[in-house]
């Protein structure tokens, strides 16, 4: 079904008054052609339609979501229902997203779908939410730990399979071990992971998961069993049983503005015995590369830091560049696409009373000799 012509103006004239200072967009019933995996029961969907979800995420420009609210939009298609796409400026500006997610709530929607810069921040308005029968729907890191019972489901990575895929990956490569195997006691080899913070759960999981598999693939190593460490952050800290041969040091900048991000690396980088690096989303990423000069630090001919091996995680055309070049090993790729289309098949189903839960939406390792394959390219966003 369709939302009446007015009734759509006026929700989305109503949307853009309180979202004005920042980007937002309404998406109503269109014709957008993408492939993917899911399937629309038409009869059945289309009954669902009707309404109007509200969709925030942490970061309005940011390129992973703007590939997530193209599935939102494709979904509002197919479903037949309105969505509105906003987000604060930066991820580090909460302030403004919780007033978003306020303002949302004024607006009566069916559902809101959300990705929640600091979760405990919003706990009030949520509990708003809650009171005012407003499902909401949790995407890419959600709202982790939300005590109020507004969160009924999300659609995002098992953060930390995906970042036990990065670990996996980096671990299996001779070189790598060739390289994390000189250490000793008294020099042991690094391993630096750059967060892009501590709280947001997306990143959390992906560290949680990128460590355990991490030392549990170099402990297997000749020489390693109970010698890697992992330090830098008190959340993280795990002590080797015995004295540390490697050590995983993880690294998080005061803020998430991308200068703070750009300065870790820098400190990352310029840690000895330093073999390999992990950037733990697109943002980190980026600091990664800005501070090696575009990457070219890292060419495997030429590069400054040639022998470092660095691994990154979501997508963008400077780290598919990277990739291409070989000067990142590789990257694991979240499907955002997947997370916009199922978290409103989630917001509608979950606002017509159904009931919903958790939905997985994968994540691949992609390198130099896959990146263009059909079924990685379409998760790549530029």
């Amino acid at each position: 079904m369709r939302k009446g012509f007015m009734g759509t103006l006026l929700y989305a004239a109503t949307a853009v008054f309180f979202t004005m200072g920042c980007g937002s967009k309404t998406t109503t019933a269109t014709s957008t052609q993408y492939t993917n995996d899911i399937s629309v029961n038409s009869s059945e969907d289309k009954i669902l339609g009707n309404k109007n979800i509200i969709v925030i995420s942490k970061s309005y420009q940011n390129q992973f979501y703007q590939a997530a609210f193209q599935g939102a939009d494709d979904a509002a298609a197919d479903l037949g229902v309105t969505v509105i796409t906003n987000g604060p400026d930066a991820e580090s500006n909460v302030s403004q997203q919780v007033e978003q997610v306020a303002a949302a709530i004024n607006q009566k929607p069916d559902a809101i779908v959300l990705a929640a810069c600091d979760p405990n921040a919003l706990e009030e308005t949520l509990i708003k939410a809650k009171e005012k029968g407003i499902p909401v729907i949790g995407f890419d890191s959600g709202v982790p730990g939300d005590k109020t019972g507004a969160v009924v489901a999300t659609a995002a990575t098992d953060n930390n399979k995906a970042g036990a895929n990065v670990a996996e990956n980096l671990a299996a490569v001779d070189d790598f071990q060739t390289a994390i195997a000189s250490g000793t006691e008294e020099s042991p080899t690094i391993i630096g992971v750059l967060a892009q913070d501590a709280t947001s759960g997306s990143i959390v999981h992906r560290v949680d998961g990128f460590i355990k598999e991490m030392v549990a693939q170099l402990e297997k190593l000749e020489g390693l069993e109970g010698c890697v460490e992992v330090t830098g952050q008190k959340k993280w800290t795990i002590p080797s049983k015995n004295k540390a041969k490697v050590k995983i040091v993880i690294t998080v900048p005061p803020s998430t503005s991308q200068a703070d991000i750009q300065s870790a690396a820098n400190t990352i980088f310029s840690t000895d015995h330093l073999v390999g690096v992990f950037a733990a989303n697109q943002d980190a990423v980026n600091g990664v590369i800005s501070a090696t000069n575009d990457a070219t630090d890292l060419d495997k001919k030429t590069g400054k830091y040639k022998d470092i091996f660095v691994v990154g995680f979501d997508a963008g055309k400077a780290q598919k560049d990277a990739i291409i070049h070989e000067q990142f090993l590789g990257s694991v790729t979240q499907d955002p696409y997947q997370m916009g289309y199922q978290a409103i098949q989630l917001a509608v189903n979950a606002s017509s009373g159904k009931e919903v839960k958790n939905v997985d939406t994968g994540s691949k390792w992609y390198y130099k000799d896959n990146i263009e394959e059909e079924s990685i390219s379409i998760l790549l966003y530029d």
